[in-house]
């Protein structure tokens, strides 16, 4: 079994890179936008 307090910071470690993941994709639409907006 897993130390709890691992299982813990594991557990903190995914979800910060989920949401890093989640906004370099979000991101990439706004850039895409922006250069559309900004090219006409």
């Amino acid at each position: 079994m897993l130390d709890p307090e691992l299982a813990r910071k594991n557990m903190k470690l995914g979800w910060a890179l989920f949401g890093l993941f989640v906004l370099l994709f979000a991101g990439t639409f706004v850039v895409a936008l922006i250069y559309i907006a900004l090219s006409r």
